[in-house]
């Protein structure tokens, strides 16, 4: 497999996220044994809902846990702290393969988008001529979408997208705002990635973990204030929906930054 893209010397951040789930130590395995090593490995805890300590004596990650809960958003704020190039943002419901990391990172480089572990059109896209791909296994193809989740790979420098627009809500849709934001200040455009074996996908468990009683994205007041996030978006920055996906492969190349989501002058902030 080519990962050409990658820029020598990349510094590399992962952040493992840590609520009232119990696969840490799964995730953590799977990290350390990646084909290339990230610099920091951070393990990024809301409230006191499970006991880690003991896991720090057999793994080198940093632990920083907060009493109060930053929802969704404090474990992007943390990257802010850390001297790299590179962040992954990692959901708790996800064991990585082997070459996860590098291929994740290589195609956000290839494309410099973020690149996402699943894709969602949006709650009020009409558009006819939308694609769908699989959220898990083989996907031979990078597909250009709205937003999505379970693993962010992004350069650093576009956090700051993320936290210039006050969000519409703390409560869920960090996946929206992040990928809105981006979009919309600096034209930065989000990649659903190619998966083409088991060892560059994000999850080895094929979505087998997500389905539990902790999964807030189904949620009956969740999905409400998702689909206002979205109106939020586009009564007041112009966000606009894909209208047409276009795909990345090495058979067709990826389109020209004005594609996508068309950026629209901002009209104001709430």
């Amino acid at each position: 497999m080519d990962y050409r893209f990658i820029p020598p010397n990349t510094k590399i951040l992962v952040v493992l996220t840590q609520y009232k789930r119990k696969h840490l130590e799964k995730q953590l395995k799977a990290i350390y044994n990646q084909s290339i090593k990230p610099e920091y490995v951070v393990v990024f805890q809301n409230e006191n809902h499970a006991e880690i300590n003991d896991l720090k004596d057999l793994y080198p990650f940093i632990h920083i846990k907060s009493d109060y809960n930053t929802k969704y958003f404090g474990r992007f704020a943390a990257c802010f702290t850390f001297p790299v190039d590179t962040c992954i943002v990692m959901d708790d419901d996800i064991i990585p393969g082997r070459k996860c990391l590098e291929n994740y990172i290589n195609e956000s480089y290839k494309l410099n988008s973020i690149i996402l572990g699943n894709s969602r059109n949006g709650y009020f896209n009409k558009s006819e001529h939308m694609r769908s791909i699989p959220d898990y296994g083989i996907r031979n193809i990078s597909l250009l979408t709205m937003f999505g989740g379970h693993i962010w790979a992004f350069k650093k420098d576009w956090l700051h997208y993320m936290f210039t627009i006050k969000p519409f809500t703390y409560e869920t849709a960090e996946d929206m705002h992040f990928s809105f934001s981006a979009k919309i200040l600096g034209n930065i455009s989000s990649y659903c990635g190619r998966q083409r074996n088991m060892d560059e996908s994000c999850d080895i468990t094929n979505n087998s973990l997500a389905c539990d009683q902790f999964s807030s994205y189904t949620d009956e007041v969740t999905t409400p204030l998702r689909k206002n996030v979205e109106k939020y978006f586009m009564e007041n920055f112009g966000l606009k929906h894909i209208e047409k996906h276009y795909l990345e492969d090495d058979n067709n190349p990826p389109p020209p930054p004005n594609l996508g989501i068309p950026v629209s002058r901002r009209r104001g902030r709430r």
